[in-house]
């Protein structure tokens, strides 16, 4: 076998002469069977050296590929959760505008209120207090440099509660001002019409924008953000407001402080002949000269004198309301002046057709004469 194997290494690798020519001289290297082989050992073990360290590399590129991928991947999470908070912060940030809208016209139509749904007032201006300690609207809505995801989950989660419990809330205080509002608006309606002033309500409600003096800056509500229910009982409570104007601008008291009727309105025997008549007005009696005052604002038609009426005076008033005064023992004003509710007018005596010291009151809507005494105690009801 030894044989075989050294004849097989001779055979393979003879010894071989090497020619190499050098500035002009020629050299002769004999290359030994062992040094061919350890050539050739050599060149084997480069190669093999060098497919290790390829397959290496290649493992150590594909790890390292592998390692940015999932590094890719967890950033395209990441990216995604962020876009998604990102998200529910601007959803949040909407639902907080939102409610922003909807308490300032609470709020404003709360400070709108007439003066006769004061309880209501209070009322819903401690919901609002209630509801401002329980929540505070401007809290930040999301921290994005504290907490861990369940922190953050949790924040999103308490809020949206807030949020909703917030809007019941709202519902809840509009409803309740739904309510007074709708009360109170009928139970003028009723009195009104009881009192005769069908008319009057009828002018008042579809009467233009009023064009007496009014303006100042224009601050108008976001109406996308607030809901319809809640802008149309806006409307109701400026319907209301308009009523209690009306209530406001008629001749709502009998003009005199210290005074007894006399004598009704309607049909009634007269004073001097006995004979059947309608009496046109009422007659409160009272001292002489005790001070008789406007009902309402107006301006003075006429003031002198009037056939039976005596001294008299003629007031001109808003939604076709017109007032007359007679019997007067002096008058105070003069025709074409304007007068405010309570303003003194003249001081009561007996002139004209009189029996004794009283006043002649009239009160006229749309030039057809109503009952003082029916109006006076309708809208003291209403009060």
């Amino acid at each position: 076998m030894s044989v075989f194997i050294k004849s097989f290494y001779h055979k393979l690798f003879p010894a071989r002469q090497l020619l190499i020519r050098q500035n002009g001289e020629v050299k002769h290297v004999i290359l030994a069977p062992w040094l061919q082989v350890s050539a050739v050992l050599g060149i084997l073990t480069a190669i093999t050296w060098l497919t290790v360290s390829t397959l290496q590399v290649y493992s150590q590129t594909n790890k390292i590929s592998d390692i940015e991928q999932s590094q890719i991947t967890k950033q395209q999470k990441w990216q995604q959760q962020q876009q998604a908070q990102q998200r529910l912060h601007e959803q949040q940030l909407e639902q907080l505008a939102t409610l922003e809208q909807k308490h300032a016209l609470l709020q404003s139509m709360i400070e709108s209120l007439p003066d006769s749904l004061s309880k209501a007032e209070e009322s819903a201006t401690l919901e609002i207090k209630e509801n401002q300690q329980q929540s505070d609207l401007h809290e930040p809505l999301i921290d994005e440099n504290k907490g861990d995801k369940t922190t953050l989950l949790h924040k999103n989660n308490t809020l949206e509660q807030r949020l909703i419990a917030l809007n019941a809330q709202y519902k809840h205080s509009f409803s309740q001002l739904e309510n007074h509002i709708e009360q109170r608006k009928q139970r003028i309606l009723t009195m009104l019409k009881g009192a005769g002033l069908d008319t009057a309500l009828a002018n008042q409600l579809n009467s233009p924008v009023n064009d007496t003096a009014q303006g100042g800056p224009l601050n108008v509500f976001d109406e996308s953000r607030i809901p319809s229910e809640f802008l149309a009982i806006a409307d109701k409570l400026l319907s209301l407001n308009n009523l209690e104007s009306l209530l406001n601008e008629l001749p709502q008291s009998l003009p005199a402080a210290d005074y007894y009727i006399s004598s009704s309105y309607g049909l009634r025997k007269d004073p001097m002949n006995g004979r059947r008549a309608f009496h046109k007005g009422v007659d409160l009696a009272g001292w002489h000269k005790t001070e008789i005052f406007a009902p309402a604002d107006g301006k003075v038609l006429r003031a002198g004198r009037n056939g039976g009426y005596g001294n008299f005076i003629e007031l001109e008033h808003k939604n076709g309301f017109v007032t007359r005064f007679g019997h007067l023992n002096k008058i105070k004003v003069k025709k074409g002046q304007t007068v405010a509710k309570n303003d003194v007018i003249g001081l009561m005596g007996s002139t004209g057709r009189s029996t004794s010291t009283h006043l002649h009151y009239e009160v006229l809507l749309n030039d057809k004469h109503v009952n003082p005494v029916k109006i006076t105690k309708a809208l003291s009801r209403v009060r």
